[in-house]
């Protein structure tokens, strides 16, 4: 199989039997450093592809996390899906997959299954709950990840109502945490090691980007307070902005920027303490304030008093940024059809310019790497248990 590009991770092969946002996103990962990623999906295509809008004929989000992963569309239903799964299984390191648990032992696809073909590969299931415990078969998605891990009791609204994040962050961070535990696996592998199956689930990435609020919570026994205030948004004359703190003389400088100095020195506010028991009454007079100037007005005046302030922006705005543009946050990708959008890089990572593949566009490369016969492989696409819309 051809590399999707050099990388410290070459020398890998990854099977990804995985579908949705988490389980592809950790495979990318691998594929973004270097890896041989073989993606296994139906041969309708895995569900995330018809998501949100259109891409150059896909979602974002299969854009995101399949670049430069080849496409095997099977049906892993039938025997000869498994049997090609498997044998992929033997000559891989690494193999992902995101069903519910007790799903992949059904199809003959498990842990032990594939660990009695390859003796010492890492597998990674990804859940929503996880692989035991009562709620092991519930289903998870990113949005109820959000309500049942606490998130969204602590992202409201001014008026006090829970509020969802539209971006997949649950999803994205299990993913990048099912990344970082398989390669640890592999960097503390021996010579004899055997198989680890790592357990990964949506609501444990869930609870431990918010570890520092639950264990407030637990030692406290209320719900962590604003953590800096009056941080928050504030609404302007035209529009909003944003105002946080992270020393004295940053919360004094709001009240320097809205000519209150008093402000700050007043009892009520003198102190963190009292000011998360005042916080009604500060954020009044903030609220106050704000609203006599447009969001223009006010961001040079907060810089100007050494606060920490800014305009919310959109992604428009994110992408017009100077300062992202001269740093290539977002660099240009090109589609096959010759179509230019702009997508963030990796963190520490060149821009990813592999290709994105179309739904088991490397079906005949793939079997005919593991020895099947041309005629094998036509008849294993005209029975529909293989896809490949490309003609032979």
């Amino acid at each position: 199989m051809s590399k999707p590009s050099a990388g410290p991770l070459a020398s890998l092969r990854i099977l990804d039997m995985s579908q949705g946002i988490a389980g592809p996103s950790c495979a990318g990962h691998f594929a973004e450093f270097g890896a041989d990623v073989v993606k296994i999906e139906p041969p309708e295509g895995d569900w995330m592809r018809p998501l949100g809008s259109r891409v150059a004929g896909t979602s974002p989000q299969a854009v995101t996390y399949n670049r430069g992963k080849q496409s095997l569309a099977i049906d892993l239903k039938s025997s000869q899906g498994r049997d090609i799964a498997l044998q992929l299984a033997a000559k891989s390191h690494v193999a992902i997959e995101s069903a519910r648990p007790g799903v992949m032992e059904r199809l003959g696809l498990g842990f032990q299954a594939l660990k009695a073909v390859r003796p010492d590969i890492i597998y990674v299931s990804i859940s929503g709950f996880g692989q035991t415990g009562p709620n092991r078969e519930a289903p998870l998605v990113d949005a109820l990840a959000q309500a049942k891990s606490g998130l969204m009791s602590v992202m409201r609204s001014r008026e006090g109502a829970p509020v969802k994040m539209d971006a997949t962050l649950i999803d994205a961070i299990t993913g990048l945490y099912a990344f970082q535990a398989a390669s640890m696996a592999l960097w503390g592998r021996q010579p004899g090691s055997e198989a680890r199956h790592i357990d990964i689930s949506l609501m444990q990435a869930a609870a431990h980007i918010q570890a520092p609020n639950i264990l407030e919570w637990d030692y406290v026994g209320k719900a962590p307070g604003v953590l800096n205030p009056p941080a928050g948004n504030y609404r302007t004359k035209d529009g909003f902005l944003v105002l946080t703190t992270v020393t004295e003389a940053q919360f004094k400088g709001i009240f320097q920027a809205i000519g209150q100095p008093e402000i700050a020195t007043d009892a009520r506010f003198a102190t963190m303490a009292a000011r998360k028991t005042n916080l009604a009454e500060l954020r009044a007079i903030v609220d106050a304030a704000l609203a006599t100037r447009t969001t223009t007005e006010w961001i040079p005046a907060f810089e100007k008093a050494g606060a920490l302030a800014s305009a919310i922006s959109t992604y428009g705005d994110w992408l017009a940024d100077e300062h992202a543009k001269a740093v290539g946050s977002a660099p240009a990708y090109t589609f096959a059809t010759g179509e230019t959008a702009r997508i963030p890089h990796l963190p520490g990572q060149p821009p990813n310019t592999a290709p994105v593949p179309g739904i088991g566009e490397h079906s005949r490369e793939v079997l005919a790497e593991l020895g099947l016969a041309r005629g094998d492989i036509e008849a294993l696409i005209a029975s529909g248990v293989v896809r490949c819309p490309k003609p032979a």
